[in-house]
């Protein structure tokens, strides 16, 4: 075992495989208050009685525990913005680890997940009971042997392969943990702690995609942080316990992803008055769905999307959906976003399918019938009253019904329709009080170009037009954008043949002052590696121009790959055109909490990877390591980009290097 002074030591375990390396793996836990800084599954083992957590007299239970030696550890699953259309592996346990040793199962049944589906939403899946106490490690097993991996070249979906750095596919890998004693996981009676993993998918992979099949070099990166202020909204699923119309909450068991069975511990769920409510497909606002839902026997499958409130560890829902209104519990379920219709004909782009039997399907496209007797609803708006019309092109939709596999078409001719908050990546180009022209380049991820918006408009000459799409901001009280301006936009389309306007923004975001990544590799003078991707590029001796305690810059003389750019949503920046390469410094000098900063040295006796929470010790272990020799290979920086001083804040930065080659 290997030291890190100021750091966190971190050790690998890889389960029998051909490969000589594979990465390890960063889990960090960021106490409460410290800052800083994406849903298909299958069971794969019957969960219906829940192991409990070794080694301890704790058990997850509905109810909880109301022991003094025992506490409750709150899992969610979400990701990063990342390249895959679907990303499903099996995630075979979760567990931590106490100073004395004992080990709990937090996630002791294997789950099939879809990562590629959590951009946008955090999965709740355990409230595992624990014994209390200070975890200062944990290790999770991730088996690739059957994954199901697609990305999109070309406008199309490819089924890609994983492997190591060596070519091989990967396996099964166990990957393990040991927490910095100065931001540790406590668990105490009454005071649940949670705990979000973001696997984050583009810091993990270089994807090659040339040749006949994509290929994606693993570097799994997994920031897990303990009760973080939550952006995103949590999805809590599971069959319904009880309700309490006094106190405005109902509590359920989870049971998340797509499982059947299963009981991974209670929790209680607040509603208030501006909750939306679709039960048996009728729709309710506030206490009246809450009264409707006390109507329903224990077991009845629930739903939830709501937040998770931090200070009083309690959640919200904002809306609920009940028995079969629940995707996959009594109808078929399709999820995509609407890129042509014609008539009461929609075509989904790429449309994950959940069956009733919980088997679940990746889809290129799907045809989706509706009719007459199909409802619409928005799952946030139950008063407004829909139609099929509401449904238009770039509209992210859920629909209930039943799969004809023969026909290959999805019928909801008598099923539901949800309108999904959908998000649209733009630039701006002129604007007034209530109205924005944008030029759009993406709806979720997918690029305008494969939507076909004929018949979107009051008349053919008004169909949407992409490059001067008019988006509603009425009401939204914005400032003026700068021409050009990154936007991202979240909100509804507007009804089939009523454009303009095209969009009903509800929340737009200027990408100016907003999150970012930069992504940079090396291909050490390798054209081939560098036109594939950097996909085994060995790394450049002069990456790094400077190197302090307080930040970094990037040498413009390195031989880049393929990436050097800068994301904001679906907006890139070339490093290459900007006046200079932006200066990297530490997220703790632009913004309030900590930073995660992490060395990955392949061919090190120094250890694989490890982890800084400050900046000035990884630059000094950098720097010895940049003297000893070693070769930068890959950068990727998450934060914030500023246009005008040209610099980026990192708020997560890893940095891969190579070992110098021994001197023959």
């Amino acid at each position: 075992m290997w030291t890190i002074p100021n750091s966190m030591r971190l050790y690998r375990q890889v389960k029998p495989h051909p490969a000589r390396w594979l990465s390890a793996v960063l889990l960090s836990a960021l106490l409460a208050g410290c800052g800083g800084g994406s849903d298909t599954t299958e069971v794969i083992a019957d969960p219906v009685n829940p192991i409990p957590p070794s080694g301890s007299s704790c058990e997850t239970s509905d109810s909880g525990s109301n022991s003094d030696s025992c506490g409750t550890v709150l899992i969610g699953i979400t990701d990063a913005d990342g390249d895959f259309l679907q990303y499903q592996v099996e995630v075979v346990s979760l567990s931590l680890e106490r100073a004395n040793g004992a080990r709990v199962d937090v996630l002791p049944t294997s789950n099939i997940v879809d990562f590629a589906q959590y951009v946008d939403v955090t999965e709740l899946v355990t409230a595992a009971t624990v014994p209390v106490g200070t975890y200062v490690r944990g290790e999770i097993t991730l088996n690739y042997t059957d994954a199901n991996i697609y990305i999109e070249k070309d406008g199309e979906a490819h089924a890609a392969t994983v492997v190591d750095e060596s070519g091989e596919a990967v396996g099964e890998v166990t990957l393990a943990l040991t927490i910095d004693n100065r931001n540790q996981l406590v668990i105490a009676p009454g005071v649940p702690a949670m705990l979000t993993a973001d696997f984050d998918l583009a810091a993990s992979h270089t994807v090659n995609l040339e040749g006949a099949a994509p290929v994606a070099e693993l570097y799994p990166v997994l920031v897990a942080e303990v009760n973080a202020d939550a952006q995103k909204d949590f999805r809590m699923r599971g069959p319904l316990i009880e309700v309490d119309e006094s106190e405005g909450d109902y509590r359920i068991a989870l049971r998340p992803f797509q499982h059947k069975q299963g009981r991974l511990g209670g929790i209680d769920i607040i509603t208030d008055s501006e909750t939306s409510w679709e039960i048996d497909g009728e729709t309710y606002v506030g206490a009246t769905g809450l009264a409707a839902l006390a109507e329903f026997e224990a077991g009845t499958v629930t739903l939830a999307m709501g937040v998770f409130n931090r200070e009083s560890r309690e959640f919200t829902a904002h809306s609920v959906l009940v028995g079969s209104s629940v995707p996959g519990a009594d109808l078929d379920a399709l999820h995509g976003h609407v890129i042509a219709r014609a008539g009461d004909r929609l075509t989904l782009r790429g449309a994950n399918l959940v069956r009733v039997d919980g088997e679940v399907q990746f889809n290129q496209t799907v045809e989706v019938q509706l009719g007459e007797l199909t409802k619409v609803s928005k799952p946030r708006y139950q008063h407004e009253m829909l139609g099929l019309q509401d449904i238009s092109v770039g509209q992210r939709i859920r629909v209930l019904g039943s799969w004809d596999a023969e026909s290959e078409v999805f019928d909801a001719r008598e099923g539901l329709a949800h309108l999904l908050l959908t998000r649209l990546s733009a630039t701006a180009a002129a604007q007034s009080d209530s109205t924005l022209e944008a030029a759009a380049l993406t709806f979720g991820g997918r690029e305008v170009a494969m939507f076909d918006f004929a018949g979107t408009g009051v008349t053919a000459e008004q169909d949407a037009d992409p490059a001067a799409y008019e988006v509603n901001i009425a009401g939204l009280g914005l400032g003026a954008f700068g021409m050009d301006a990154p936007l991202q936009l979240r909100g509804y389309v507007a009804p089939f043949g009523s454009a303009p306007a095209d969009f009903n923004a509800l929340s737009l975001t200027d990408f100016s002052d907003a999150r970012a990544r930069l992504l940079v590799g090396w291909a050490h003078g390798d054209e081939g590696a560098a036109e594939a991707g950097e996909l085994g590029g060995a790394g450049v001796e002069s990456a790094i121009a400077s190197l302090s305690a307080t930040g970094l810059t990037l040498s413009a003389d390195g031989a880049f790959g393929a990436k050097h750019h800068i994301l904001r949503g679906s907006h890139r920046t070339d490093l290459l055109a900007l006046d200079g390469l932006p200066a990297i410094e530490p997220a703790d000098s632009m913004f309030f909490g900590r930073g995660i900063y992490t060395i990955a040295q392949r061919g090190s006796d120094a250890g694989d990877l490890v982890f800084f929470s400050d900046f000035a010790s990884f630059a000094s272990e950098l720097d010895s390591r940049l003297m000893a020799g070693a070769m930068v290979r890959r950068l990727h920086a998450r934060g914030h980009y500023d246009d005008a001083e040209n610099r980026f804040g990192a708020v997560a930065l890893s940095v891969v290097l190579r070992a110098a080659e021994p001197v023959q």
